[in-house]
């Protein structure tokens, strides 16, 4: 009885998606996908959740995590997209470095001045796994938790989830031997209040913190080019932002899911035990969109990272080839959205829109693509206007978060994208990006 009362009201009724989509866009899309509310429209019939959609194609050979609004994790089963109220992450193929990720008290962890109480606490994935390090009563002396990890030869960043026990103030540290300089890198964290970083050592590092439910933090420490060598990460305890005190034998930290990338920024969890583990690509696709031109797209989505060393992209729709596109990109050099229109292979449209796009912070964009004029708005604010154009071939393929091979993924959520079977005016393009 409530599934039909429920498809009653989708027929047109004020609760119906198509409603709630027109209200939210400020015109009627063909398609829709709201992907914070695992709920999608496909020729304006309302299909239920988002892998319902006709021809919906993902992949992931790997379980996976994201994050909800709350700041919990939640865990993904291989091959099922990552759809939280936060949206539909998509990432490129990352690995952790480290062993025995949230198994803090098994080799090759090394405590030193320290011991570990294993599944001490409740983890940010809801699990009773976190463990808890607890120094010892050693004078004047650090207290903290070592592994050696076989580093390449790259950038590298570093992150661990801390939770305040009765100490409050952690690092992580990255040995001389690490780098060409001959020169230590380290950051502190205060995982107290909003969280924050207080003390950031070495050329070149930088460091940031994210808060999650329940208490917890995500602490990240990015670092310059390391060696090919391996060396001994460390995450320790602070007393006033000192590394030196005496332990009193029963006070520590809750920590859980550390992590160590070969990148210049974090992606989310991968969880190890014996031996690295790499996550592979989150490829979320369409074929047969049902769609010709003219036509608008609109996407709705933001990164977890404020830049990145080359194009992501949040929306693609092409004929099987790169000459006949249009696409939403947001540009490696400025982290600008750059929305980008091919026919018969030259570019006929592309502008960087500024400001650039910040970590974590959403951005709406739409294009128009008609014969008569290109133009795009982001965040209510108009773009340039192509004027007379052709218009690409129809479409054959829709990409979310990624281009058509696969790779160049938005590293970040997609929260909507929409398809209208017009070319919008532009109060329409601005109402739709407000």
């Amino acid at each position: 009885m409530w599934r039909a009362r429920d498809r009653t009201r989708n027929r047109g009724g004020t609760k119906s998606l198509l409603s709630v989509a027109t209200a939210r866009l400020g015109t009627a899309p063909l398609h829709y996908w709201d992907f914070t509310a695992n709920r999608a429209l496909f020729s304006s019939v309302d299909v239920g959740a988002v892998t319902s959609t006709p021809n919906w194609g993902f992949s992931r050979a790997l379980t996976g995590y994201a994050q909800t609004l709350a700041g919990t994790l939640v865990s993904f089963g291989s091959g099922v997209p990552r759809i939280t109220n936060k949206g539909l992450l998509v990432e490129e193929a990352r690995t952790n470095l480290l062993l025995q990720s949230q198994t803090l008290a098994t080799a090759p962890w090394i405590p030193f001045q320290s011991s570990v109480t294993a599944d001490a606490t409740t983890a940010p994935d809801g699990t009773t796994t976190a463990d808890k390090l607890v120094e010892d009563t050693t004078a004047s002396s650090t207290h903290f938790h070592q592994q050696i990890v076989t580093l390449t030869a790259s950038v590298q960043t570093f992150s661990i989830y801390a939770k305040a026990a009765e100490r409050s103030q952690i690092s992580i540290f990255v040995p001389t031997s690490a780098f060409a300089d001959v020169t230590f890198r380290a950051a502190s964290f205060d995982l107290t209040g909003a969280g924050s970083t207080f003390s950031l050592l070495g050329a070149g590092a930088t460091a940031s913190i994210e808060a999650l439910a329940g208490g917890w933090y995500r602490c990240i420490l990015n670092v310059p080019a390391t060696l090919a060598v391996s060396a001994n990460i460390q995450y320790g305890m602070l007393v006033s932002n000192s590394p030196t005190y005496t332990g009193n034998g029963t006070s520590g930290v809750f920590l859980w899911g550390a992590q160590v990338e070969a990148a210049t920024t974090p992606s989310s969890y991968i969880p190890t035990t014996t031996v690295t583990v790499t996550r592979p690509v989150d490829s979320a696709s369409l074929t047969s969109p049902s769609v010709a031109y003219p036509l608008s797209a609109y996407a709705e989505f933001n990164r977890t990272m404020a830049s990145f060393p080359s194009n992501t992209i949040a929306f693609n729709l092409d004929d099987g080839s790169a000459g006949e596109r249009t696409t939403i990109i947001v540009d490696a050099t400025a982290s600008t959205i750059q929305p980008f229109v091919a026919v018969g292979g030259p570019v006929v449209y592309s502008t960087n829109i500024s400001p650039a796009l910040a970590a974590n912070t959403t951005t709406k964009v739409a294009i128009r693509v008609g014969a008569a004029s290109i133009r795009s708005a982001r965040d209510s604010v108009l773009q340039v206007d192509s004027g007379a154009v052709g218009v690409p071939l129809t479409p054959t393929r829709l990409f979310f978060g990624m281009n058509p091979s696969a790779a160049a993924q938005l590293n970040g959520y997609l929260l909507r994208v929409a398809i209208f079977n017009t070319a919008l005016a532009d109060a329409a393009l601005q109402r739709a990006t407000t």
